[in-house]
């Protein structure tokens, strides 16, 4: 495997919006826009994901999870949730970094 990859690969999940509460797109643009060149969001379904981001409409948080069972999983429920995953996340793009500098 090659140490080339650059950045975190983080899996994105949205709920269905059944009963959004707050723009989740808006959300996620947000967090795309300030881990630009830090992050790749990919399908959940991708291999080598280092985390699992599961967008939620509101606080009861209903999307199936299941298949992420042993992953890293980070739930989004509002806007307050958008700033908190992007500090929540810091070690991870620190560690990152040092382990894609290492040989």
């Amino acid at each position: 495997m090659s140490s080339a990859r650059k950045g975190l690969k983080i899996g994105l999940k949205y709920c269905g919006g059944c009963n959004p509460e707050y723009d989740r797109v808006r959300g996620v643009e947000q967090i795309t826009e300030r881990l630009q060149g830090k992050a790749e969001f990919c399908p959940p379904g991708n291999k080598d994901l280092d985390i699992i981001l599961v967008v939620e409409g509101c606080a009861t948080a209903c999307a199936d999870t299941a298949s992420f069972e042993g992953k890293e999983v980070r739930v989004l429920t509002g806007p307050d949730d958008v700033e908190k995953f992007i500090k929540g996340i810091e070690p991870l793009l620190k560690e990152e970094v040092k382990g894609g500098s290492a040989d």
